[in-house]
């Protein structure tokens, strides 16, 4: 089979690979769109800790197909199925595991980053990790249920309720989809920050009431006139850096919750005075991937239209096209959001 494979970092190529034995419990699915993200391109360029990535490696752990075979045991799909999987794959039996909080596996895989991904053609998955895609959603808009499954988990362990006012940083795929989850939780009040008035039209085109342009306005003051010098109940930082963390705890209201779900990158450090959370009675959420449980409830929300996936695509290329598409994630030089790499040319939307 045809596998986009990253050899090492900065080494990346299409080759033919032997396609990976079926167990009794697994499916073989036939990969048909994958989604390239901000931590694709640090595992290209080998900014992510050998803890969590092993080279080679086909990249994909967002990534959509249709089942091809399964395995002697499996009952719970079929052939012929449209199908996403959860990336990161628990053992099922640890005490992480067995408490409901399989992101923290002991001794996880994971697709994309130690085993292979949605870049190959044909990919095994244990069936236990496969969800079906609701009939009308298409395979590049149901890549966007893993990063939902993050997002989700992340704001619903905070006091989420109608009525709060709530803070994004960063306008990119995780900041736009917790615009929707957020919406989708009768929050109303939503103000998007970044650095790009296109991105951030796009954030009140589906459900942002305010936006702040970071690099010509003052963050500060303008949260302080937002909130009438409160300060916001709920900050989600999407961006990875260590000056939006920074910023999330200066921007929350005494009392409020902060979400943290970008990736700043290995041997990246906050410094900040040891008090200052305690002081401000502040609770800070680190969200380090999905569980299962959330992929649940982000495929609920999904069937009942309360996301609307296909908006946040804005790129769209061929695998062949793969230096094209990691080149659009690393410049964005036009409004980006999700680029979907399609293994069939011919569904290529125009």
């Amino acid at each position: 089979m045809k596998a986009l494979v990253i050899r090492n970092p900065h080494h990346m190529q299409l080759e033919e690979m032997e396609a990976q034995p079926l167990g009794p419990h697994d499916v073989r699915v036939r990969s048909k769109a994958v989604g390239i993200c901000g931590t694709d391109l640090e595992i290209y360029e080998g900014q992510i800790s050998s803890d969590f990535v092993k080279y080679p490696v086909v990249p994909g752990h967002e990534w959509s197909g249709i089942v091809v075979e399964c395995g002697t045991e499996v009952t719970s799909v079929r052939p012929g199925d449209r199908v996403i999987a959860e990336g990161l794959l628990s053992c099922g039996s640890c005490a992480y595991c067995r408490e409901g909080r399989t992101n923290l596996c002991h001794q996880y895989d994971q697709l994309g980053f130690t085993r292979p991904g949605g870049g190959a053609e044909l990919v095994i998955v244990p069936a236990r990790a496969v969800h079906l895609i609701p009939a009308e959603v298409s395979y590049e808009a149901a890549v966007l249920i893993e990063p939902a499954a993050t997002v989700l988990r992340g704001i619903t362990r905070t006091p989420i309720q109608p009525g709060m006012k709530a803070v994004i940083i960063g306008p990119g795929t995780l900041g736009l989809l917790t615009v929707q989850l957020l919406k989708a939780f009768g929050v109303d009040c939503i103000c998007l920050i970044g650095r790009r008035n296109e991105q951030l039209e796009l954030g009140r085109t589906i459900g942002a009431s305010h936006f702040v342009n970071s690099r010509i306005m003052d963050v500060h003051a303008a949260i302080q006139v937002w909130t009438e010098g409160q300060g916001a109940d709920l900050i989600v930082e999407t961006s990875g850096s260590e000056e939006a963390v920074r910023l999330s705890m200066e921007l929350a209201r005494s009392g409020g919750h902060i979400v943290l779900t970008g990736v700043a990158g290995t041997g990246k450090k906050l410094v900040v005075e040891s008090d200052y959370m305690m002081l401000r009675d502040l609770t800070v959420h680190g969200i380090f991937s999905y569980t299962t449980k959330s992929w649940h409830q982000a495929l609920k929300l999904l069937e009942a239209h309360k996301l609307e996936l296909e908006v946040l695509i804005t790129h769209r290329f061929s695998i062949d096209q793969y230096e094209e598409a990691f080149e659009a994630l690393r410049n964005k030089t036009k409004p980006t959001v999700k680029i979907v790499m399609l293994h069939d040319g011919e569904e290529l939307a125009p």
